[in-house]
């Protein structure tokens, strides 16, 4: 009576214990106190607990215990019908081994019990509905701890009460990483609206992969249709400052299949694919064991007005190397990987129409001031040297980004109304009458006309910014043109264009004057702060000289200019 009473107190405790240890939803920690338990049950020296994954047929080695050695498996992966786990599985019932090192089942290869000396064991496959979850190993355990019917039915309990939660705790930790792979998606495509810098965005997508996939690194590549091969442009994952910029032939390689033909391709051997470009781990010193790789397909993109749409095309290619813990590539991962390489097409797609109009516009910008210089040679070059100026000037006084941009924009245009100015007025070598400087003084006035007329203004880039143009000639006494502003009313952008055109102006060479020393052009500067010019934009302006951020029109022509003089000597020597 008393015996009964003992061992029905024995399966309380080993139940509540199950019960404690159900509660715990982290799947490693449920392991890792499942395998402590039935160690302390079966008073075994050491344990040992795999999963097995259903899809592609293997044991996953999950929890070591009482082997430091064994530790460095985790995570590895064996086939299913190996060794004594995997005849546990197959037979779907507890076994005891007597003798374990001389057991043609075990498997020494692993080493996975590293120096212990073994001698008995206990397998318990882990089965739910009749189908596998995996396997439970002890060793060096009693032989008389598991001889009775009892204490195989209180371990049978026991698996059978923590299987479930086991399970449970699997499912849940897919869940979140679903989860988090969606949540992840959902942070891409908000960026995609928040920032152009592609590179930027690319590198991210790169390493969400790299955490997601749970790979040693991932890059993306890109077709070189001058150089006609393939570069490496943004890596993700460890040492990728190491890969960027690496080349393969068009057409080599996996990742020049994939693009070739527009195939997704999974290799989880490389050196068992005869396509396998082995040159780049030669030059990067990275060791690929396995790939995913996939097409980088830009999306037909409709632009909307009169431009019609842009079609879609196979831009590049992505690749994902090295799932962690040698594990497989998944059909998961390959859906997540092909909607992360979709994103990056569309980044680069859009990238690369941005850039296109970024870049006529600013050639348009530039044709416009290239005019302005063909109606007034003796001003050539001035709206860029004025632009340049200015945007200095507001970098040494810490505007934002966007308005140096805009600054840079605007201040290219500040003498647009030349335009309409009489050839005879702007290329007189003289001293202008005053009906003469009075039409001079209007050319302001017709670049915001121009602006207006040619729908400059309705631009974001000018709709803030045209202050540049119309207030350069203003003065904080109120006494410039064309409105005689004063104080406060004048934009910041207007003051530092002011003070930039001056400095211009006067360090350049003109048909009635040469131009006048720097020193001396500071000195007038100064003379004017507070009453003709802002007085921080006037020393914002000698900062950025003495830190030879500002150049005059003869140092640059001459920094450009080919060293003649050398080449003339050379000549000379050679004679």
């Amino acid at each position: 009576m008393a015996d009964q009473e003992s061992r029905l107190q024995r399966y309380l405790a080993v139940i509540q214990r199950a019960n404690q240890i159900a509660d715990s939803t982290q799947l490693d920690d449920l392991l890792d106190r499942l395998l402590d338990l039935i160690i302390e049950i079966t008073e075994a020296e050491a344990g040992t607990l795999y999963l097995y994954d259903a899809a592609t047929n293997e044991l996953i080695f999950k929890v070591v215990k009482g082997s430091p050695a064994g530790t460095a498996l985790l995570g590895h992966r064996l086939p299913a019908n190996t060794g004594i786990a995997g005849y546990a599985l197959q037979q779907r019932q507890p076994f005891f081994v007597h003798d374990v090192a001389n057991d043609p089942r075990w498997n020494r290869s692993l080493g996975e019990m590293g120096a212990l000396r073994l001698r008995t064991m206990f397998c318990v496959p882990l089965m739910l509905r009749g189908e596998p979850v995996g396997v439970v190993q002890v060793f060096n355990l009693p032989l008389e701890a598991v001889d009775e019917q009892e204490e195989l039915a209180l371990i049978e309990l026991l698996t059978s009460r923590l299987v479930t939660e086991v399970e449970k705790a699997r499912l849940l930790a897919e869940a979140q990483q679903r989860e988090r792979r969606q949540q992840a998606l959902v942070e891409i495509v908000s960026q995609l609206t928040a920032t152009l810098e592609r590179d930027e965005l690319l590198r991210r997508i790169m390493n969400y992969a790299c955490d997601l996939l749970e790979v040693e690194a991932a890059s993306i590549w890109l077709i070189d249709h001058e150089h006609n091969d393939l570069v490496l442009h943004i890596a993700g994952g460890e040492h990728s400052e190491r890969v960027e910029a690496l080349r393969v032939p068009r057409g080599q390689g996996i990742i020049g299949h994939v693009i070739e033909t527009g195939e997704t391709v999974v290799v989880n051997d490389v050196h068992q694919d005869r396509r396998f470009y082995q040159g780049l781990d030669q030059r990067s010193g990275f060791q690929t064991r396995a790939i995913l790789c996939v097409p980088l397909r830009s999306p037909r993109i409709v632009l909307g007005g009169e431009r019609g749409e842009v079609e879609g095309m196979i831009i590049g290619g992505a690749q994902a190397l090295n799932p962690r813990n040698g594990r497989p590539f998944s059909p998961d991962d390959v859906a997540l990987f092909q909607m992360l390489a979709s994103q990056a097409a569309t980044v680069i797609r859009l990238a690369e129409l941005y850039r296109e109009t970024d870049s006529l516009f600013t050639r348009i910008i530039d044709a416009i001031t290239g005019a302005i210089d063909l109606k007034d040679p003796y001003t050539r070059g001035h709206s860029q040297r004025v632009s340049d100026f200015s945007v200095a000037i507001a970098q040494e006084l810490g505007l934002p980004r966007d308005q140096i941009y805009q600054l840079r924009v605007a201040s290219k245009l500040h003498d647009v109304g030349k335009i309409r100015v009489p050839d005879q007025i702007l290329k007189k070598p003289g001293r202008l009458e005053e009906e003469e400087f009075a039409e001079m003084r209007r050319h302001p006035t017709y670049g915001m006309e121009f602006l207006r007329d040619n729908g400059l203004l309705d631009l974001e880039l000018l709709r803030h910014s045209w202050p540049a143009l119309a207030q350069h000639h203003e003065r904080l006494d109120g006494r410039g043109y064309p409105l005689g502003l004063s104080g406060e009313s004048i934009s910041l952008f207007g003051r530092i264009v002011a003070v930039a055109d001056v400095f211009d102006a006067l360090t350049s060479h003109r048909p009635y004057r040469p131009p006048m020393p720097v020193e001396q052009v500071f000195a007038l500067l100064r003379r004017g702060a507070g009453t003709e010019f802002d007085p921080e934009c006037v020393e914002a302006l000698i900062r950025v000289r003495a830190k030879g951020k500002i150049l005059t029109q003869d140092e640059r022509e001459q920094a450009a200019a080919p060293p003649v003089m050398e080449q003339d000597h050379a000549r000379t020597v050679d004679r």
